[in-house]
């Protein structure tokens, strides 16, 4: 019956008119987590969770860990719930917490994705790692934002790697977009 649920949620968020949310396919859900290379019991967080799909991906990899959400739109955070995961909040950018690993697909628009990855380093423990999907337009973009985030990511030893080509496209995608991504990672 709560698997039913979650279902008709969901398909109901299909089309909904929700600027920016783009959920993680699971292929590349599953490539992010395991980039993330989540240990037994670890804590891990995925802030703007959407309807969770990095936080499935997650417990299917790592049963043990301890997965906490952060979403603004109640309708998801319901779905995120009977998931089952802890969701700490609505305002990823308010939040306060330390954690083992976080995984994201933060908003890419007007470079929000900037500001929610240096957020989430900074949540993150010594020895934490953060995998994050962020925009291709960070990294071949001139402004000023984008350039000091590059020299940054440069400063923590961050890498970043083009994911696959139309991975928001095709019967993976809830929802379809040809924004093309990258994967960060960061090690503190």
């Amino acid at each position: 019956e709560r698997a039913q649920k979650i279902s008709t949620l969901e398909e109901k968020m299909r089309f909904s008119n929700i600027p920016g949310f783009f959920p993680t396919p699971k292929a590349l859900a599953d490539e992010m987590v395991r980039r993330a290379d989540i240990g037994s019991g670890q804590t891990v967080l995925e802030p703007e969770a959407g309807k969770g799909d990095l936080a499935d991906a997650v417990k299917a990899a790592e049963p043990t860990a301890k997965i906490t959400t952060i979403e603004r739109m109640a309708s998801l955070r319901e779905i995120l719930q009977l998931k089952g995961y802890e969701v700490a909040g609505e305002d990823f950018l308010e939040h306060r917490g330390q954690y083992d690993r976080i995984v994201m697909n933060p908003p890419f628009e007007k470079g929000a994705d900037i500001e929610h990855v240096r957020h989430a380093y900074d949540q993150l423990k010594p020895g934490g790692k953060l995998v994050a999907l962020m925009s291709e337009g960070t990294f071949g973009n001139g402004s000023s934002k984008a350039t000091a985030f590059r020299s940054w990511l440069d400063s923590v030893d961050g890498i970043n790697e083009k994911s696959a080509a139309g991975s928001f496209k095709g019967v993976q995608a809830f929802r379809q977009t040809g924004v093309a991504s990258r994967i960060v990672e960061i090690t503190k």
